[in-house]
């Protein structure tokens, strides 16, 4: 049975929940009662790392996508060959199709409205969005921004949101629908559920929000999450995919780039980034091309702090 790590979420340090006005316990709770009864009863292995929980992915066992990648290629006698698409496809560059409508379905708990905002973005390869309108459902609580250098200046952040919840949910004397205007940016949403068909994760998500530099801190944190629950679940899967889509990729790019602009020598780059002789002759050279032509620039969140 599926057990819900509460430390992990309640205990995360830049969380402020609003417990004494919503029933958080309550509905951790609840939650965990129905992820069993709904998935775990129902043959789905479900993986949580921190504030992210996959529920559900399609392809857990990879028999659909090794029956897929069979089909498409023409291999009819051992059509459940789970190493088919990542071995005979993806390491060929060819189609991402077998895994196009296969998914992974994700719940977060305890994420603040700017990380949902980023996520949201990606509407190609997201088949589900599932977030209770906040018409009706009132805020957890209050994230701290991952950049915040003074945390004592946002605790009016929190007064803010438990006096949303006290006009619309205590005195009814506005609609939640007009007292949200009032709702700081950072206020933690209620859970929602988010699901990303697996092309999509490991050549959008994951790229432009955790393998490329520059996406905002709490962003990259529960995207880290989100990769980390599909390890979870295949490992050896999603490493493959890394191997051909991780953040290294960026860095080869532009050590290609840089090589085919500059047209360095190796003397030339001996001379340029200062390598010994006996330093060339030990290090690897996809690794010391990584180290220096393929050295990327600080992106703006690194230069701000």
């Amino acid at each position: 049975m599926f057990e819900l790590d509460r430390d992990a979420i309640l205990s995360h340090p830049r969380l402020r929940f609003l417990s004494d006005v919503v029933p958080v316990d309550e509905h951790l709770n609840n939650i965990e009662h129905f992820v069993n009864a709904c998935y775990v009863e129902d043959g789905w292995k479900v993986a949580q790392h921190r504030r992210v929980i996959a529920l559900r992915a399609t392809d857990q066992n990879r028999l659909s996508s090794a029956f897929k990648a069979s089909l498409y290629l023409g291999k009819y006698k051992d059509m459940a060959n789970t190493d088919r698409f990542l071995r005979s496809m993806v390491s060929a560059g060819h189609s991402y199709e077998p895994i196009r409508g296969e998914s992974v379905l994700f719940l977060f708990i305890g994420i603040g409205k700017p990380v949902y905002d980023h996520l949201v973005t990606y509407t190609v390869g997201r088949p589900t969005r599932i977030a209770g309108g906040q018409r009706a459902n009132v805020p957890w609580g209050f994230e701290l921004p991952v950049e915040a250098k003074n945390p004592e200046e946002y605790k009016e952040e929190l007064e803010r949101i438990r006096d949303v919840i006290r006009l619309a949910k205590q005195e009814k004397s506005e609609q939640m629908q007009a007292a949200r205007a009032k709702l700081p940016v950072g206020y933690v949403m209620p859970p929602f559920l988010m699901e990303f068909s697996e092309e999509a994760l490991i050549k959008n998500v994951f790229r432009q929000r955790l393998f490329e530099r520059g996406a905002q801190g709490a962003t990259v944190e529960i995207t880290a999450d989100m990769l980390e629950a599909c390890l979870q679940i295949d490992r050896e899967k999603w490493e493959f995919l890394m191997d051909y889509h991780g953040p290294h990729i960026a860095q080869w790019q532009k050590s290609m780039r840089t090589l085919r602009k500059e047209e360095y020598t190796f003397a030339n780059l001996m001379e340029q980034f200062g390598i010994s002789a006996e330093e060339a002759e030990q290090t690897s050279l996809y690794e010391l091309l990584l180290r220096t032509v393929g050295k990327l620039p600080p992106s703006m969140w690194d230069k701000r702090n």
